[in-house]
C-alpha cells in the first residue's frame, strides 16, 4: 500500500521544512473568464464604493476612532451595538451553512487574497516575467540587466499597488473628503496616519509579494475549518476517480484500457497552492477552478467529455 504523503504535510514546505516556490502554470479558460469578470465587479466596487453617496451619507464608512458607522446610506453608533451582535451571529450561522452546501466557493471567487493574488499581482508577474517555466529560469538565472530590470518594474509595481489599496482602504475610514485632504497636504501634518498607511502597503504588499498562498495554507482559519464543516454532499472541486482511474499515458494506435486521466499534470501545474486535486479535497485547495479549466482543454484534445475534475459532491 503506497503511502499518502500528502496527508502528512503541506504542498508548500518540503521534507526539510523549507519553503517550496509555487510557479502556477497561466490559467485559461470558462471558470477563469467567468471569475475574472467577477473579480472586476469586486475590484470595481471596492474603488467605487467610498467616492458613492447616499442619503448625503458614504455608502460604506468603518470609522473605528470615532465610532461611527454607516452601511449603504445608514448612520449606525454605539448605541446600535446590539444590532451589530446579532448581526454578527447571523454571519457566522451563515458562513457554517453556506460552506457545508456549497463548500470553499467563496475562497475561490469571492476572498479579497484570491482576487488580489489572481487577478492583479499574479497577472502583472505573468505580464513582466513570463509563465511558470519563464519565472523558473528567470530566478535561477544569475542577476543581470534582465533579471535587475524585470524584477525592479515587477516589485514597484506591487508595492505602488499596495500602497494605492492602502490609502483605499484609509478611505473607508475616514471618509474620501478627509483622505483627500491628507494627500493634499503634506505628510508631515498627519505623520501617524502616514506612519500607518506605509506600514499597512508594506504587510500588503509582503503578503502578495512573498508570503502568497501561505496566507490561504498557514495564517487563514476558514481552510482548517472545511475539514468540520463539509461533508460528501458539500459542492467541491473534485476529481471523479471512477472514470478517471487507473492512470495511464495516451499511447497512438492502441486500445485504452485505463481511466480518462492520462497523467499529464496540467491540473497540478495550474494549481496556485501546488497541490494534487486527483488526492481527493484538501485544505490548500481554495476551489480557484484552475485545475477544471485544465482538464477540460485536456479533455477536448483527446475527445472525452469535460468534467474529469468538475464541481461536484463527492
Amino acid at each position: 500500500m503506497t503511502s499518502e504523503t500528502f496527508r502528512d504535510a503541506i504542498s508548500t514546505v518540503d521534507n526539510k521544512g523549507e519553503r517550496v516556490w509555487i510557479y502556477p502554470k497561466k490559467p485559461s479558460g470558462r471558470f477563469h473568464r467567468a471569475r475574472a469578470v467577477v473579480a472586476a465587479f469586486l475590484i470595481l466596487f471596492l474603488i467605487a464604493a467610498p467616492l458613492i453617496k447616499v442619503n448625503n451619507q458614504p455608502l460604506l464608512l468603518f470609522n473605528i476612532l470615532e465610532r461611527k458607522f454607516v452601511l449603504f446610506g445608514l448612520a449606525f453608533g454605539p448605541h446600535d451595538f446590539h444590532i451589530f451582535v446579532v448581526g454578527f451571529i447571523a454571519l457566522i450561522i451563515f458562513i457554517v451553512l453556506f460552506t457545508a452546501i456549497y463548500g470553499r466557493l467563496f475562497c475561490g471567487w469571492i476572498c479579497p487574497q484570491t482576487v488580489f493574488m489572481e487577478m492583479v499581482f499574479r497577472k502583472i508577474e505573468y505580464l513582466i516575467e513570463g509563465d511558470a517555466n519563464k519565472q523558473k529560469i528567470l530566478d535561477k538565472s544569475a542577476w543581470n540587466k534582465e533579471k535587475i530590470i524585470k524584477k525592479t518594474a515587477k516589485h514597484l509595481i506591487f508595492f505602488t499597488i499596495a500602497f494605492f489599496i492602502s490609502n483605499l482602504f484609509l478611505a473607508y475610514i475616514i471618509g474620501v473628503e478627509e483622505l483627500f485632504n491628507y494627500v493634499t497636504h503634506p505628510p508631515a501634518e498627519h505623520f501617524a496616519t502616514f506612519v500607518a498607511v506605509l506600514g499597512f502597503a508594506g504587510v500588503f504588499y509582503f503578503i502578495f509579494a512573498r508570503f502568497r498562498e501561505q496566507a490561504c495554507v498557514i495564517v487563514c482559519p476558514y481552510g482548517r475549518l472545511q475539514g468540520v464543516l463539509l461533508d460528501e454532499n458539500s459542492l467541491a472541486v473534485a476529481y471523479d476517480f471512477v472514470r478517471g482511474e487507473p492512470r495511464g499515458k495516451l499511447k497512438r494506435d492502441a486500445a485504452r484500457t485505463e481511466g480518462d486521466c492520462i497523467n499529464c499534470y496540467l491540473c497540478v501545474h495550474v494549481c496556485p497552492t501546488g497541490i494534487d486535486i486527483r488526492n481527493g479535497i484538501q485544505l490548500e485547495c481554495v476551489n480557484c477552478t484552475a485545475c477544471i479549466d485544465a482538464c477540460d482543454e485536456v479533455m477536448d484534445k483527446i475527445n472525452k467529455p469535460r468534467g474529469l475534475i468538475r464541481y461536484d459532491s463527492l
